[in-house]
């Protein structure tokens, strides 16, 4: 299955990046991006189901639970949307809804 990232998603995923650059030590920013790919690759192969956020919009938690991204699944793709640091404010989603 292929993963697609919208604009919205690299820039979000950077800005966070950025930020836990100077929180986190390499290993929990290692972590989260191990993490992230676990969750892509459970969606892709259809082992876990994750909360859903609003239709056909999926969220997961990954990060030691710091960061959620969202992200979408059609037949041929997951196409991931957004990722938030979980202190954020969550009215930035509201594009989503």
């Amino acid at each position: 299955m292929r993963i697609k990232y919208t604009k919205e998603a690299e820039e979000s995923l950077i800005e966070i990046a950025e930020f836990l650059y100077y929180r986190w030590t390499e290993k929990e920013i290692q972590d989260l991006y191990s993490e992230l790919e676990t969750v892509l690759e459970n969606v892709s192969e259809k082992r876990v189901v994750y909360q859903e956020f609003s239709e056909n919009i999926f969220q997961a938690l990954i990060g030691n639970r710091n960061v959620k991204f969202y992200f979408s699944v059609s037949q041929e793709e997951i196409l991931v949307l957004f990722f938030l640091n979980c202190r954020q404010n969550p009215e930035r989603l509201d594009f989503l809804k």
